[in-house]
Order: C-alpha cells, then sequence, then structure tokens
C-alpha cells in the first residue's frame, strides 16, 4: 500500500485518471487530507462510497505509527513513531502565544556527530521519505484538531536536512502549495549544521524558505573539536555559502548558537562572532547547552547573558532561547529514538 504522503500533485491525479477522472476530485482529496487532517478516506463524506473504499486499499493515511507521545507542564509535545521497516524518529510540538511550532525530522540518525547533539550519538538510521517528513507535519494537524495552530516549522529535529533534499524538497512543494499545506515561506526554516553543498543547492533549486545555521563556534579549531562538519567545510567556506543565499527583504539568517561553559563563551568569541556575521543580515539565537547526556556544560546564567548583551552592544540581533520540553528529552540537540513503550494511536 502506498503512504499517501508520497504522492506527488501529478501522482494523485493520475492515481484519480482511473478511478475517478472529474477534475475537482483532487483538490477534495488534498482539503480533507491537508487542511482537515482526516485519517481516514472513508470519512470524506462528499465522495461516493466507492471511491472512497477505492483509495482505502490503495494509499495509507496513517504511515507512521505512533508509540509514544510525552507532554510537560509548559505543554510542550515530543512524538515518537516508528516507520514501516522498524526505524524510528521523533518530533516535537512546542507551544506559543495561540499557535505552535513544529520541530520536524529529516532522517532517522545523524552522521554528522555534533558534539552537544543527542541524535548524532545514533549515527545510523536512513533519509526519510518525502511521505514520511509530509506526515509528520499532518500528525500534528490531527493531534492540534486545527492546521492554523501548526504556525511555524523548523526542519531541525532528527538528522541533517541539507542531506536529504531529494526528499525535502518535494515535501517543501506540498508544504508551501496552497493544494497542499499552504504555510507561508516566512513560517519554514531550514536548518544545517554548515553543509555547505546542500546550502548552495538550497538557494539554487529550493524554494523561498528561511535558512537556520548551526554555527556554535568563532574559531575552526574550536568548531572543528565540537563539529566534524567544519574539517570539510570551515568556517570561512561556511560563510561565503551563506553571504550567497538568497535574503529577502525584512528576513534574516538565523545562526543557532549553542553557548558551552569554557569551549565558546568568552567575550572574546562574541567579539569575533560579531565579525564573522558582518554584512550578513543575521540573527543570533543562544541556546545554553543541554548537560543532559554530556561532560558540556551550559555557562551561568550571568556568563550567558553577558554573551548576549555584548553583541547586543556590537548591533548583533541576538536572543535567548528559552529552554523546553527539556525534562522529556524534547530540547534542542536531545532528540534521540527510542520507546518507553508508552502506547498511543
Amino acid at each position: 500500500m502506498k503512504n499517501f504522503f508520497d504522492l506527488s500533485f501529478e501522482d494523485l491525479e493520475g492515481l484519480l485518471a482511473d478511478l475517478d477522472p472529474r477534475p475537482f476530485r483532487p483538490a477534495q482529496i488534498l482539503r480533507w487530507v491537508y487542511t482537515l487532517g482526516v485519517d481516514d478516506f472513508r470519512d470524506m463524506t462528499d465522495m461516493p462510497i466507492s471511491l472512497r473504499e477505492s483509495l482505502a486499499g490503495l494509499c495509507d493515511l496513517r504511515p507512521l505509527r505512533e508509540i509514544e507521545r510525552t507532554e510537560t507542564g509548559d505543554q510542550t509535545v515530543k512524538f515518537l513513531y516508528v516507520l514501516k521497516d522498524g526505524e524510528m524518529i521523533e518530533s516535537v510540538l512546542i507551544p506559543e502565544d495561540g499557535h505552535s511550532t513544529l520541530c520536524v525530522s529529516t532522517q532517522s540518525g545523524c552522521t554528522m556527530s555534533c558534539a552537544f547533539c543527542e541524535t548524532g550519538r545514533n549515527p545510523g538510521g536512513r533519509n526519510l521519505t518525502t511521505g514520511e517528513i509530509l506526515a509528520q507535519i499532518v500528525y500534528s494537524i490531527r493531534f492540534t484538531g486545527d492546521r492554523l495552530k501548526v504556525r511555524n516549522l523548523v526542519f531541525m529535529g532528527m538528522g541533517e536536512p541539507l542531506l536529504n533534499l531529494e526528499s525535502l524538497l518535494p515535501a517543501l512543494n506540498v508544504i508551501l502549495s496552497g493544494r497542499g499545506l499552504d504555510f507561508s515561506p516566512r513560517r519554514v526554516t531550514v536548518s544545517t549544521c554548515g553543509w555547505v553543498p546542500g546550502i548552495i543547492r538550497l538557494a539554487n533549486e529550493g524554494p523561498d524558505v528561511n535558512l537556520a545555521v548551526s554555527l556554535n563556534a568563532t574559531d575552526d579549531h574550536t568548531r572543528s573539536r565540537i563539529m566534524p562538519v567544519n574539517r570539510h567545510y570551515p568556517i570561512g567556506t561556511l560563510m561565503d555559502a551563506v553571504n550567497r543565499f538568497p535574503v529577502k527583504a525584512r528576513r534574516r539568517i538565523t545562526f543557532e548558537y549553542v553557548l558551552i561553559e569554557g569551549i565558546n563563551d568568552t567575550q572574546e568569541d562574541a567579539r569575533r562572532l560579531k565579525n564573522i556575521l558582518k554584512g550578513i543580515p543575521a540573527k543570533v539565537n543562544l541556546i545554553p547547552c543541554n548537560d543532559n547526556f554530556s561532560d558540556l556544560k551550559a555557562p551561568s546564567e550571568d556568563k550567558a547573558r553577558a554573551f548576549q548583551e555584548r553583541l547586543l552592544d556590537y548591533g548583533v540581533l541576538a536572543t535567548m532561547r528559552k529552554s523546553r520540553g527539556q525534562e522529556i528529552g524534547a530540547a534542542c540537540g536531545q532528540l534521540r529514538a527510542g520507546s518507553t513503550g508508552k502506547q498511543h494511536g
């Protein structure tokens, strides 16, 4: 049976050509699936029963099996899914005022091995299909009960998104299309650890989405120590690629900066960071390091705030990310698929 979400719009039209060629059928089905979040073709009550039954026998609207759902007091929700081949992935729904941001996975592991990231401890796994990426979003819509409550999408769940552009680019087409999930490009962010060929390809072939770069150090020696990707694409090469990434008016490239005590949190680091970002419409998102699974520690709150204040003094827009979901392993850098056997769905 096909994963429905692996079908392109053209694939769906081809499928319906043999079942019901009336031209309004594709839009009708897409609305049920992507806007209303229906998980059973039989519930599409404005279509003939025979068509609903045929589609139910050909396509699966529940390609992920949710095996665990964990919530925090601040209503952050972590979902654990098992895929058809037994691989597991996680996604995280983070509440904000009246809406949520969904962190979406693109791989079932990660080969980047960043020192501060739990997912990198699972170097196996594989690329997700387009349908496995899209299904995470649709499942979150079903959970909230309203497409508009899932306002922002961030591809910084499990995996390096730019290593899976073969699946991510078609997914972005559905995400941004009015026929699909109809997200504003301003609300979609693709994050990377600094995979330069992917940044260049996304700039040349991708749609108009936001770019976030996980930088985390201001000199090559330190960055190579905590982010092995820097040995292939050092800071100078990375910033050359970032400078060529198209950025529309009133938008910025986000630079994620995990603050690690004694490694990248000095006032000199702040000064170098200012120089690295010179001329780029940038926002720095400071993230105190999670110390739940490694010997790396976050600096004191006072030291972290001093780092932020120095950047602001330099004229660099810098925010301090509020930690969400840390107690359930849903905070930044903590995703690592595993099960405690708590069943849902």
